[in-house]
């Protein structure tokens, strides 16, 4: 096996590669911040052209530094980053920032975070709406069109996407959900497929829950392939044409998560079902708590509001 070199056209006519290195949970001024950007530099030297970064993240200087200093020439890297949910009101301000911290040229894909928008101090807000941080998204991509190349989002349902789909005049070029064999998106995969959107898996591996990467079968496909049950999880989901963007700060994983067999059909299919056993269909994402009866509440929108299914969230 050699390192995943796929990469997909978007609609805004740039290459993304397939598989990216995620940043979250660094910390500015932290070990783990400093940590993180060795890994970035590590990670771009042993062949990864693409970096995942939020404003939300704090680490934007960390990741901008590493890119500078990893040695590899700007034009090969793809960088994206994300418009925090308290800027929704002041996107070219935001994007500003961002490139501010990050120092690195230009914004491969900036993307609308989460659909709902906070205010300043945190606290949810109904204004703007989706559609109204889309069109300032779309000003910023005409004022600057050297400086953002491709705009996209991210936590997007049909519902939300149909929303700002009726008054964009550019077709996000990314979405980015939660997506792993216990949530397999297949509907959501479909309709954004069918609007010509790339779909990002973020938390590709499901934060490493026991019931996928230690299910007896997995483990017997990792031994099939000779590789982990991790590489397994991932081969899956870029044998379905999608982005995925693992995170880790251990160099063995990091060169694992970029190194995939290349599946049979019938173990496609097994990933594929997955899901349908009782009690594994679930979204791990649940911010500020909630019920499993879909009542969750994510930064101040229930469940009905993003468009997600409710799903019961079990330890």
């Amino acid at each position: 096996m050699s390192v995943c070199v796929k990469k997909y056209l978007l609609n805004s006519g740039f290459y993304m590669p397939a598989v990216g290195l995620g940043t979250w949970q660094g910390q500015v001024g932290s070990t783990a911040a400093t940590e993180m950007r060795d890994t970035i530099i590590y990670a771009l030297q042993k062949g990864y052209r693409h970096i995942d970064t939020a404003a939300v993240y704090g680490v934007e200087e960390i990741v901008g530094e590493a890119i500078r200093m990893s040695g590899v020439p700007r034009s090969e890297i793809f960088l994206v980053t994300k418009l925090h949910s308290a800027h929704h009101a002041r996107v070219e301000e935001a994007f500003l920032e961002s490139m501010k911290r990050l120092n690195c040229e230009y914004i491969d894909l900036y993307l609308m975070h989460w659909p709902q928008a906070l205010t300043h101090d945190g606290k949810p807000t109904k204004t703007p709406t989706p559609p109204e941080t889309w069109l300032s998204m779309e000003a910023l991509k005409k004022k600057y069109p050297d400086l953002v190349r491709s705009l996209g989002v991210s936590n997007f349902s049909e519902k939300t996407m149909d929303e700002l789909l009726k008054v964009a005049t550019i077709v996000p070029a990314t979405n980015q959900v939660e997506v792993h064999p216990m949530l397999p998106q297949h509907d959501l995969v479909k309709y954004m497929n069918e609007k010509g959107i790339i779909t990002t898996c973020y938390s590709p591996l499901g934060q490493y829950v026991p019931a996928i990467l230690k299910n007896p079968r997995v483990l017997e496909l990792a031994e099939k392939y000779n590789v982990t049950a991790a590489q397994v999880v991932l081969a899956w989901e870029v044998s379905r044409d999608l982005v995925v963007i693992p995170k880790s700060t251990n160099r063995e994983r990091i060169m694992q998560n970029i190194t995939y067999p290349e599946l049979a059909p019938e173990d496609i299919a097994f990933f594929n079902d997955f899901y349908k056993p009782p009690g594994m269909h679930r979204r791990l994402c649940q911010i500020n708590g909630g019920t499993p009866t879909g009542h969750d509440i994510v930064m101040g929108w229930t469940y009905e509001e993003l468009g997600w299914e409710p799903f019961t969230v079990e330890e």
